[in-house]
Order: structure tokens, then sequence, then C-alpha cells
């Protein structure tokens, strides 16, 4: 058998090289509902998990990402887990990740404000704002916002937030202001 020449071996390997980019294309595509239904499970496994084993509780919800990179609830979970360990860019990396899908999710924004005081109240005064109009009857947050409100010298509006958070739940009373340095 005579070896096929350099071009007729191109003409044959071409086509096998665009095969094999769809078929790689096609396993970076959107996940199945079978592959979001599993990472689903996962976040529920995951969150059943915390209590007990947080280093398993993370691989659910990294695995979760695995199969389905827009379940962000595993994005808020790792971010919640970062954040309890003080690991402050790792959970904004997660909270950032959450907010790019589901940029209305309450929990992360008033999570990730949190985080923001320390570095810019500015715009942990906006995440607050933002968590509020997702989340208008969550108390924490209007308290928060009043604090940082309080801090940047805007006291009328500070205690309509401290008031209105007050409201929602009156053992926000209770509640101490945190301390901005």
């Amino acid at each position: 058998m005579i070896p096929p020449s350099p071009r007729t071996s191109l003409r044959l390997r071409l086509p096998l090289a665009l095969a094999a980019t769809a078929l790689l294309a096609g396993c970076t595509s959107s996940p199945d509902e079978d592959d979001v239904a599993a990472a689903g499970a996962l976040v529920e496994q995951g969150i059943s998990q915390i209590a007990a084993d947080i280093d398993a509780a993370a691989r659910s919800f990294e695995r979760a990402l695995r199969l389905d990179p827009e379940e962000y609830l595993a994005h808020y979970n790792l971010g919640y887990l970062a954040q309890q360990a003080d690991d402050t860019a790792e959970a904004l990396a997660h909270y950032d990740d959450v907010l790019e899908i589901n940029p209305e999710h309450g929990p992360t924004l008033y999570n990730s404000a949190i985080l923001l005081e320390a570095s810019d109240i500015e715009a942990a005064a906006d995440r607050y704002r933002d968590a509020i109009a997702a989340q208008p009857d969550f108390a924490p947050a209007h308290m928060r916002l009043g604090f940082a409100l309080t801090h940047l010298g805007r006291t009328a509006e500070a205690e309509a937030m401290l008031a209105r958070g007050i409201e929602l739940d009156p053992a926000m009373t209770a509640v101490e202001a945190p301390r901005f340095d």
C-alpha cells in the first residue's frame, strides 16, 4: 500500500478534526436536564452536610458546579462557606458569580454587602439597597443599611432605615451597630 500524500492526508484529517471540535464544543454547552437535576440534588446534599462536615459540603457544591456551572445556589453556598472561613476574596468571587446568574438574589446581595463594609462602605450601602429591593421585608438589610448610612453621616435616611427595620422585626431594637473602621 502506498502511503497517502501529505495533501491527501490533510483532506482526511480535516473532517476528523472538525468532528472532534464539534464534539468537544458539545461537551461544554449548556447542561442537559439530567445534569441540572443532579446538580440541584448535590446542592441539597451539600446543604444537609454543612453542619456535620463542611469539607464534604464544599465537595458537593463543587460537583454541582461541574454538572451545571449556572447552579447559583452552589456558588452561593461556596461563598457562604468562604465567608465563614474569613476568606473575603473567595466569598466575593462566588457571590459575584451568583449575581451574574441571578442579579436579584437577596441573600447574596446582603452577604456581599457585609463583606464590602470593610473596604467600601458606599458600595456596601448600594448593595444593601439592592438587597432591600430584592427582599423588601428583610429587616436585617434595613438595619445594616441604616448603620452604614449613619457612619456616612446621612442621618435622616439612616433613621428611616433603622425605623423600618425595627417595624419589620421589633427584635432588631437589640441589634448593635457594627464597627466601621
